[in-house]
């Protein structure tokens, strides 16, 4: 695995911006990271509001395969991620 400035620095966002998103998803799962497919689309609802808004430095959806596993039915979207 690899540290969060690593992650940071392929997302395109700054360190310390990664650490606030994984913080603030962390509580908003609860600490629960099992998370269901209802509760991923929740959450990528929520990030696709939040870079419209400016909230976040770069918008997600450009880098990751969001939008597209999103719209899945099945648990597999956990593990859909891919970089384009």
């Amino acid at each position: 695995f690899f540290d969060n400035a690593f992650y940071a620095r392929v997302g395109g966002v700054s360190t310390t911006e990664l650490n606030k998103l994984e913080i603030k998803f962390l509580f908003g799962v609860d600490f629960r990271l099992h998370v269901n497919v209802q509760t991923f689309r929740k959450y990528c609802s929520l990030l696709k509001k939040q870079a419209n808004d400016g909230i976040i430095e770069r918008p997600l959806i450009h880098s990751y395969s969001i939008e597209e596993s999103c719209t899945k039915n099945d648990d597999s979207v956990l593990s859909s991620f891919r970089f384009r």
